[in-house]
This record gives C-alpha cells, sequence and structure tokens, in this order.
C-alpha cells in the first residue's frame, strides 16, 4: 500500500511540490509526502499547525463578513457591543503591529490583518446603527461626526504602532502583554449585553463559533511554531471566554422569538385592558345662565 501511495508521492508535479515544501519545509516534505513516513511527530505535528495556520489565515479573510452583513442588512447593531469592538480593535491592531515587528511566521498570525480591518469597519457600522438616545431613530447620519473621529483614531493609531520611531519595540513588547487583559475585558460588555437582552440580536452566531474555533487553533499554532508565551496565554484565556460568549449564544438561541412573543403578549394585554375597563369618558360639566344678559357697568360720560 505505501509503495503505491509513494509511486505517486514522488511523481508529483512542481506546482504541487514547491507550495508544500513552501508550507512545511524541505525535510518534513521528505518524510511526510515523499516517503509517506508519518513517524515523526515533529513533522506530523508542524504540518498540522501549518495547515491550521494557513486555513485560519485563509477563513480569517471572510470571517466576520456575515456579521457586517447582518448590520447592514438589518440596519441594526442591537446585541453588538460597542466598547467590545471598541477594545478589540485595539487589541488585534497592537497584536498585529508586535507580529510584525518580531517577524514571527506569517502562519502564525496573518488572519489579524483581515480581522482588523473588520473588526474597525463593525465597529464604525455599530456606531452608524446605533439608535439615537432621545428618539430611538437609527440614522447613520446623525453619527457622521463620531464616525469620522473613530476612523481617524484608528488610522492614527495603527500608523504609530507600525513606527518604530514613534513606539520603540520595549513599549510595543509592554502594549502586547496589555493586550491579555484587553483581549478579555473586550469580552465582558458583550457577555453583558447577551445577558441584558436574553438574545443574539444581530450578533453573528457563525462569527462567535468560528472566532472560538480559531482561538482553539491558534493555541495549538503558538505551541508548536513559536516560543512566545505572551501570544500563547493571550489565545488560551481568549478561548475560554469565547466559549463562554459561545455558551451564552446557545442559551439564548430562541431569545428572539421568545422576546417577540412576550411584546405580542404585552400588546395583547393592553388593548384588552383598554376596551374590558369599561370606564366612561368624563366631560365637563356645561352650565348655562338664567338671569339673562350682564349689564355692562361704565361711567357716564359728560
Amino acid at each position: 500500500m505505501q509503495s503505491a501511495i509513494q509511486s505517486v508521492t514522488h511523481n508529483l508535479p512542481l506546482f504541487i511540490q514547491k507550495p508544500a515544501i513552501a508550507l512545511i519545509g524541505q525535510e518534513c516534505y521528505t518524510t511526510l509526502i515523499y516517503h509517506v513516513d508519518l513517524s515523526s511527530t515533529h513533522c506530523v505535528k508542524y504540518a498540522i499547525s501549518k495547515s491550521l495556520g494557513l486555513g485560519i489565515v485563509v477563513f480569517g479573510s471572510i470571517m466576520k463578513v456575515p456579521q457586517i452583513l447582518n448590520i447592514v442588512n438589518g440596519r441594526s447593531a442591537r446585541g453588538i457591543s460597542l466598547s467590545m469592538y471598541t477594545l478589540e480593535v485595539m487589541a488585534y491592531t497592537i497584536s498585529l503591529a508586535y507580529a510584525v515587528r518580531s517577524r514571527l511566521p506569517f502562519s502564525t498570525y496573518g488572519e489579524n490583518l483581515s480581522l482588523t480591518l473588520q473588526n474597525m469597519i463593525i465597529l464604525l457600522l455599530v456606531i452608524a446603527f446605533s439608535p439615537d438616545t432621545r428618539t430611538g431613530r437609527v440614522d447613520p447620519s446623525a453619527h457622521s461626526n463620531k464616525i469620522t473621529i473613530a476612523a481617524a483614531l484608528m488610522a492614527i493609531g495603527s500608523l504609530a504602532l507600525a513606527t518604530p520611531a514613534v513606539i520603540p519595540a520595549s513599549t510595543l513588547t509592554f502594549l502586547q502583554a496589555l493586550t491579555i487583559p484587553i483581549s478579555l475585558a473586550s469580552k465582558v460588555p458583550q457577555m453583558a449585553e447577551l445577558y441584558k437582552d436574553k438574545s443574539r440580536g444581530q450578533l453573528s452566531s457563525i462569527v462567535v463559533f468560528a472566532q472560538l474555533l480559531g482561538t482553539i487553533a491558534r493555541v495549538f499554532t503558538t505551541m508548536t511554531e513559536t516560543d512566545d508565551k505572551l501570544l500563547l496565554y493571550g489565545f488560551g484565556l481568549a478561548t475560554l471566554f469565547n466559549a463562554a460568549i459561545a455558551a451564552q449564544v446557545l442559551y439564548y438561541w430562541n431569545g428572539d422569538k421568545a422576546l417577540a412573543e412576550q411584546k405580542k403578549r404585552d400588546g395583547e394585554k393592553i388593548g384588552l385592558h383598554s376596551t374590558s375597563s369599561g370606564v366612561a369618558p368624563s366631560f365637563e360639566p356645561f352650565t348655562v345662565s338664567t338671569h339673562g344678559p350682564t349689564k355692562a357697568r361704565g361711567r357716564k360720560l359728560d
């Protein structure tokens, strides 16, 4: 059986060989693919890690598109925490700058670029589709100033993090350490939002579970490909918090339906109360004078 497989792997075309070698390296390519030898634990783990990393990078480029579409199509950001995305943008931007400037393998952070951009878009959409505090109406044009300021701050912050002359390596390392509490803190407002609404609202369940799987995979790739404890602890704790949000999403899965039914029942109760109370409308009494017109009194003119 192995010889039959080797007859294929020994004659793979270059357009398959080169990407495979680039992904897992010449040594592991020769061991795992050319010789079909799976006894090397190191190469097996490395190949799995690289494949997971590549998959996360590819999937990460579209992972939050469902959330963006949910907000745009529903013209609502109900159930989505602005605080969460503000903190997430901060953490993702810092982590991206740290990974790039530390020259870490692209497969360990590649999705951060697209996820950072997607988080920025979602942040602006949440601002745009937040209801007015006084009228309750959703009018994106009313938030144009806030959107402009938020976009400018994100652009300036990104440029600063990417520039060593502005933020030196030691400061960036310190900021990377801060991304752990920032990332964890970003999950708390979303948990609170779910608990308060008892429903998912416009929160995309696809994105929630994709984030959970992504952080689990990142724990494995970080352990396999780098010795960076900061990243490992960050992904590990993020996995726990993402799991908590995923559990809430499952628990409140039918929350929107229950909320709609409750509103319907409340409306019926109000209508029933107004029609069955039997209280006759009151009118102001109308009185007519029986003393005739009032005589006008005036001083006689000479």
